[in-house]
């Protein structure tokens, strides 16, 4: 069994199981238990609680086994058994923390905001548009991503949730990046048979881009420019006024059937690929953890939730090589 006096004397053992450094794993957790007792009275006293005040069973384990359980099965998504024996816990251990502690450690990292699907008659509000300023080069990125569930018993739901794309039932998400390897949004994660554009399109994921900012996406959203309205500018020195789209989208050319792209359109296309590929750079960082890369085997409703975790941890590991580098360089 694995104890807290193991965990400090091996570094390298923290590392493996939760793949944070053991600097960053013990500053979270005394992270954790600084907002602890606040995080458990507003759990306890939420309106849709049952229970009373104080009631309920009472914590087997410490703050930082519990933590342990956690990150542990997140990173290496073996059965909770498995994660279970290695810290003396129990599987319902591992499945009660999964849902008590996500809520504290997302409040903890630099996780990146969720983005549902909106009405149509439904009007943004300014929290939900994007800044200019969050975004460098005043680029986003933007792309889905997929991963496998288990098949449902359910014919509707196994229909909605099967990727033809994939030949897999599967949930699909929506990632948004800036230009340096930042993941500002996700999406609500949606059955798999959803298109690309089709779930842009009830994110408003353009009306929630600012003014002046260059989207990048792929062949998936094609279209996208289309949704895109124009603002008047007004020339100051001729007076004169100019129609022109509020934000630039870029998707790849297609190659027309029967026929090939010019010499320019590749080039285009090629330029693009090598500006794209930093969102595929953090779609990879979150498959790193195995939760994310492997089938997900918990209930659906947890999903978004792990995601956001997941993403908030590869912002932090994003932030701490980009500072490095900068120390580096002075």
């Amino acid at each position: 069994m694995i104890t807290e006096q193991e965990l400090r004397e091996n570094p390298i053992l923290v590392k493996a199981l939760t793949g944070l450094s053991a600097d960053d794993f013990w500053r979270l957790i005394e992270d954790m238990k600084a907002r602890l007792p606040e995080y458990e009275r507003q759990r306890h006293e939420r309106a849709d609680r049952q229970r009373a005040v104080g009631a309920g069973r009472p914590f087997d384990q410490p703050l930082l086994i519990r933590a342990m359980l956690v990150l542990t099965y997140m990173r290496l998504h073996v059965h909770q058994e498995a994660v279970a024996l290695l810290f003396g816990a129990t599987q319902p251990d591992v499945s009660r923390e999964l849902r008590r502690l996500l809520p504290l450690i997302e409040q903890l990292i630099p996780a990146p905001d969720v983005w549902k699907v909106v009405k149509e008659d439904e009007v943004l509000t300014e929290e939900a548009i994007l800044d200019l300023a969050q975004l460098s080069a005043g680029r986003a990125l933007v792309d889905a991503t997929e991963q496998p569930v288990y098949r449902s018993q359910d014919s509707q739901t196994r229909k909605k949730h099967y990727s033809g794309k994939k030949k897999a039932f599967t949930l699909k998400s929506e990632f948004l990046t800036d230009d340096e390897h930042h993941i500002l949004a996700i999406s609500d994660a949606v059955p798999g048979a959803t298109h690309d554009k089709a779930l842009s399109d009830d994110l408003r994921t353009v009306e929630r881009l600012p003014d002046g900012c260059e989207v990048d996406a792929d062949k998936g959203y094609q279209g996208l420019d289309k949704q895109v309205s124009v603002v008047t500018l007004r020339n100051p020195e001729t007076g004169e006024e100019q129609q022109v789209p509020r934000l630039k989208v870029k998707t790849p050319f297609k190659k027309p059937k029967g026929g090939e792209l010019s010499e320019e359109q590749k080039e285009f296309n090629r330029q693009l690929g090598s500006i794209r590929v930093r969102v595929e750079h953090c779609i990879g960082w979150v498959k790193n953890w195995a939760i994310i890369a492997t089938r997900f085997r918990c209930a659906h409703s947890i999903y978004t939730r792990v995601l956001r975790v997941v993403c908030g941890f590869v912002n932090r590991q994003t932030e701490r090589w980009q500072q490095a580098k900068v120390e580096a360089a002075v």
